[in-house]
């Protein structure tokens, strides 16, 4: 299910019904900050898996693999981690900063308004005449910081689909490719791997004390 659409409309009335939809876009903000940042813990823990490894055994499948493996975490900052942390700061810090205006603005005037319901109608005109002013200052300002958070998360969500989404498929294709190279390097040494434990084999045969039950017998 998609999210509710937000109307710029709508904010001039700030109905109950907006608010629903309005909670309902910073929810998916939410959910898609914990989420990259999740995104980003485990593509730190990958990228360290990745530097730690060591075949050594053989050089030139080492060679290979060490290759691959060197241009995967090359790649893997430029593609992913720089871009998805420039999105949730820059796209995601932006609409909670806008959260912030929009609060901040929405207190005061419903502070405002409520202040002058309760004024007295002996008040004097010209004092009345004066919360009308602040009034109608006070909703413009409300109602401009609407709009911009609107606006800011109707970008959010719309960016979200290339800003986030294109940087997680390029590094998987990355990792993709990287695994299948071991693979395709490892189908490829598998017949000298059979040699080399044919060969261990006959040394076994031929040199009984290196063998480890004669080893420890002795």
């Amino acid at each position: 299910m998609g999210l509710p659409t937000l109307e710029f409309s709508d904010s001039y009335l700030d109905s109950p019904d907006f608010r629903e939809r309005l909670q309902c876009h910073e929810i998916e903000l939410e959910r898609t900050n914990k989420f990259i940042k999740e995104l980003l813990k485990d593509g730190s823990l990958l990228i360290g898996a990745l530097r730690t490894q060591s075949l050594k055994e053989f050089a030139r499948l080492l060679i290979a693999v060490e290759e691959e493996r060197r241009r995967l975490i090359q790649n893997a900052n430029d593609v992913l981690i720089a871009p998805l942390e420039k999105f949730r700061k820059e796209q995601i810090g932006a609409a909670k900063d806008g959260k912030k205006k929009f609060d901040k603005e929405s207190e005061k005037y419903y502070s405002i308004l409520d202040k002058h319901l309760n004024l007295s109608a002996k008040k004097k005109e010209s004092h009345l005449q004066e919360a009308d002013s602040q009034i109608g200052r006070e909703h413009q300002n409300f109602y401009e910081a609407s709009l911009e958070y609107v606006f800011k998360i109707q970008e959010v969500q719309e960016k979200k689909k290339f800003e986030f989404v294109e940087p997680l498929l390029s590094f998987l294709q990355g990792l993709f490719t990287f695994y299948h190279e071991g693979y395709e390097l490892a189908q490829e040494f598998a017949p000298y791997k059979q040699q080399l434990q044919f060969n261990l084999q006959n040394v076994r045969i031929l040199c009984p004390l290196c063998h480890p039950l004669a080893m420890t017998s002795k």
